[in-house]
């Protein structure tokens, strides 16, 4: 007993150093920096709201700082609470103790689970929820803690809630499960107060059903092609070892299994500019199969139960390897360039994730206070002038992260549209930090953002063969579809 203590506080502290030393050196570029604002600040953050996470945040930014460094460490503790409850979970799914320490290892270091882990996002808060709702799914308190892993952490958990609902209790015990919702009362009691990020304050039942449906529209047919492209970011070696393993797992088990399928219809069906993030909803059910498969594995030869050993620790470094993102400094590059190229006093209009890190540069970091920033979709900031905004306002330069269709007003100069009459010298595009970049990230939308940068440069570049050389950089940093064939259209275009 006290070596299994003793290995899984080893196992719980190898991963919180794990998940620390290969994060990013500045925030990330998907969600991180819009979390760091929302939840040192008590803000509004994006639907659902995710109001448990910003109060944790909350807590971390009194405690050490609302830096981004400081916040991320959060998600650390959260890795090593999920190796120890991972562990106690997988034995409740009926494995032995051996077989559940290798799976969670297998579950926690493949390259979509970790990058989430030693970044700040919402996931590893999901994954803990549901781990501890497994792990407690016939204790007393099970319909509270099931409810907290479907209303707690993100709304995807529902996909693996036949791994913890259980019905034996009666109903009004399990009425339980609905008290965890109340969380989201913070969304229109908060909402009033927000200066910063507020998503237009939502508080009447009209604008919260506004708030709540906003990605309704990403649902599509199923795609092989969307499928593919998101289990591209488990890298092939650790894919092979899944695979493997679940076909050593034995015979399809409905409660287990199913969310397998749910989540790759899922995965198959959603339209994500960040297809790794939600990953983790079809590679736990996936572990706790390949679990299955270990200790079937284990109870063969030795040269077998070594081998099984040998392959789970390949696809573990092979997974640390992808997920590492000590290189990951692109959106703090973008966003550093984006700041100093306006002209003092200017306005700044950010569009989607630009909002999210103008927003941690100024608020956080102190970067250019005498800039006013402008929201186009009325989300975040409170001057929001309607569209189309005029070049000018109040004797303020007005520029634009995206003006591709106000060709008569913005012309593009730099990394952003300014004033086609705005009397100002052309940016050195040599000096930007974004252009120095030749490290990689795990993170799709990281490495969509070089791309976007050098296909912005290929556009105001004369030269033909420099410009070509700039489309070439463009394809070769895009690492989704849709930024390649928007790339591929611009060229064609210019």
């Amino acid at each position: 007993m006290r070596s299994r203590i003793l290995l899984i506080f080893g196992v719980s502290a190898g991963f919180f150093v794990l998940a620390l030393l290969t994060g990013p050196p500045s925030f990330d570029a998907t969600d991180g920096a819009e979390f760091a604002v929302c939840g040192s600040e008590l803000q509004i953050a994006h639907a659902p709201g995710y109001p448990l996470f910003l109060m944790m945040i909350r807590l971390f930014s009194v405690v050490f700082s609302p830096l981004y460094g400081h916040l991320r460490i959060l998600n650390c503790f959260l890795g090593a609470a999920a190796a120890a409850i991972g562990t106690a979970a997988f034995r409740k799914a009926g494995y032995s103790f051996s077989a559940a320490s290798v799976g969670i290892v297998l579950f926690l270091t493949s390259a979509p689970v970790l990058s989430q882990f030693n970044s700040l996002e919402i996931y590893p808060l999901a994954m803990v929820l549901v781990l501890l709702a497994i792990y407690l799914k016939d204790s007393v308190v099970s319909p509270y803690v099931s409810g907290m892993a479907l209303f707690g952490g993100h709304p995807v958990s529902l996909l693996s809630a036949s791994l913890f609902l259980s019905f034996k209790k009666n109903w009004p015990f399990l009425l339980f499960i609905l008290v965890p919702a109340t969380l989201y009362l913070y969304i229109p009691l908060r909402s009033g107060a927000c200066r910063i990020a507020h998503y237009g304050h939502p508080h009447t039942l009209e604008s919260l059903f506004s708030y709540f449906t906003m990605y309704s529209g990403r649902l599509n047919v199923p795609s092989f092609t969307r499928l593919a492209t998101a289990l591209g970011f488990i890298g092939i070696p650790a894919l092979a070892v899944f695979t493997l393993l679940a076909a050593a797992g034995g015979r399809f088990r409905a409660k287990k299994d199913l969310p397998i399928i749910a989540a790759v219809l899922f995965l198959a069906s959603y339209s994500l500019p960040d297809p790794a993030g939600q990953l983790w909803i079809l590679l736990l059910p996936l572990s706790i199969r390949c679990t299955g498969g270990i200790q079937s594995l284990f109870k063969k030869t030795l040269p077998i139960k070594i081998g099984t050993i040998v392959v789970v620790a390949a696809a573990a470094v092979s997974g640390v390897v992808s997920a590492d993102r000590t290189d990951d400094d692109i959106a703090m590059r973008w966003t550093t360039d984006v700041m100093s190229s306006l002209q003092p006093g200017s306005v700044y209009r950010p569009v989607a994730h630009d909002a999210f890190y103008a927003a941690y540069a100024q608020h956080t970091l102190g970067f250019r206070p005498d800039v006013v920033l402008s929201d186009s979709y009325g989300n975040y900031f409170e001057f929001s002038p309607p569209p189309p905004i005029p070049p000018e306002i109040g004797g303020r330069t007005v520029h634009i992260s995206r003006a591709w269709n106000r060709a008569q007003d913005f012309s593009l100069q730099g990394l952003i549209f300014s004033p086609v009459r705005a009397a100002q010298e052309s940016p050195d595009l040599d000096q930007m930090a974004i252009f120095r970049f030749c490290g990689e990230s795990p993170d799709p939308m990281a490495m969509d953002i070089v791309a976007e940068a050098w296909m912005r440069r290929m556009i105001q570049e004369q030269d033909p063969a420099l410009a070509d050389s700039f489309y070439l950089k463009a394809l070769e940093f895009s690492a989704t579809p849709l930024t390649r064939s928007r790339i591929e259209s611009i060229a064609e275009n210019y």
